[in-house]
């Protein structure tokens, strides 16, 4: 099997690299340097010539919420031509079968219960990361309008929150775990008495090791099974104060914890139905406390050291 990923770099990029490099399969990558996404001439070349098997589209420009709200243009800009060059270059390249990684924040935050896939485009996408999500949902339809129309295999896949090894930090990119992250370091380096969080924490999210999520991507790819969308989530969900209780014990940070009431926390979000993805026999393994003591040691102890 011949596989094109799209964004062999960053966290969901790398983990899949890795994932696929000891099996049987040829896997084809390129950066944005080598091909930029947001050309169409320059995909539709680049699989005219590749001719893959099976897509997988990685590629994407991520943030944090105050980066989605500084720069809303060129999220939505880049991220909507990324998704519909891309897909629209498959369709043409006659490449049946695509695993385009979508976003969970296209749910709308008024939903209550378990998210269902049945339950996407019955609200507004969650307003804190509106460019990156309102980009995620038109690339997800272009999809699934493909599969009416062209009889194509396109999938999106909807992770919860990602977090694990080569997530990087920058004060105004960043998502919520590799920040708090960079504030307990901070505070431990310069003997700060506390350290502040957004909002009360009393916001739930859902996190998942990208290791786990990579072995969600390759279980579909090995597996006949088809849905146009497929949510992939973790078992548990967990308060951003409790995310924040962990990573102080990771660190070995002694201060206390406050809390900024003035910045925004994000949704009140519910839990993703995995019905799906759990019945090809995928689960997630990395807990999160052994996922974040990981990921701390590993991104901070040279730094400690």
């Amino acid at each position: 099997m011949k596989i094109y990923l799209a964004g062999k770099n960053g966290l969901v990029g790398s983990a899949l690299c890795n994932y696929f490099y000891d099996k049987n399969v040829e896997l084809l990558t390129t950066t944005s340097s080598e091909v930029d996404l947001r050309d169409f001439r320059q995909i539709d070349d680049y699989l005219n010539h590749a001719r893959p098997d099976v897509m997988i589209l990685s590629a994407a420009k991520h943030g944090g919420i105050a980066s989605y709200m500084s720069s809303p243009l060129e999220y939505y800009r880049d991220n909507l031509l990324i998704s519909v060059n891309a897909i629209n270059a498959a369709a043409k390249n006659g490449i049946g079968r695509l695993i385009n990684i979508g976003a969970s924040c296209v749910y709308s935050e008024s939903l209550k219960g378990p998210l269902t896939e049945d339950k996407i485009y019955t609200g507004p996408v969650q307003k804190a990361t509106e460019p990156y999500g309102l980009a995620k949902a038109a690339g997800m339809k272009l999809c699934e309008y493909y599969n009416i129309s062209k009889g194509l295999r396109y999938t999106s896949i909807l992770p919860c929150n990602l977090y694990g090894d080569g997530e990087g930090y920058s004060p105004n990119m960043s998502s919520v775990i590799p920040a708090m992250m960079e504030r307990f370091h901070n505070a431990i380096v310069n003997a700060e008495e506390s350290v502040t969080i957004w909002g009360s924490g009393k916001a739930r999210r859902e996190f998942l090791h990208v290791k786990d999520f990579a072995r969600a991507v390759g279980v579909l790819v090995d597996s006949n099974f088809f849905e146009p969308y497929i949510n992939v989530g973790d078992l548990e969900m967990y308060t951003v104060n409790q995310l924040a209780d962990i990573i102080k014990k990771a660190s070995g940070y002694q201060g206390k914890i406050k809390h900024d009431l003035s910045k925004p926390e994000g949704a009140q979000r519910e839990k993703l139905d995995c019905t799906k993805v759990f019945a090809l026999g995928w689960k997630p393994v990395i807990n999160l406390q052994e996922g974040l003591f990981q990921r701390y040691r590993k991104g901070y102890e040279k730094k400690s050291g």
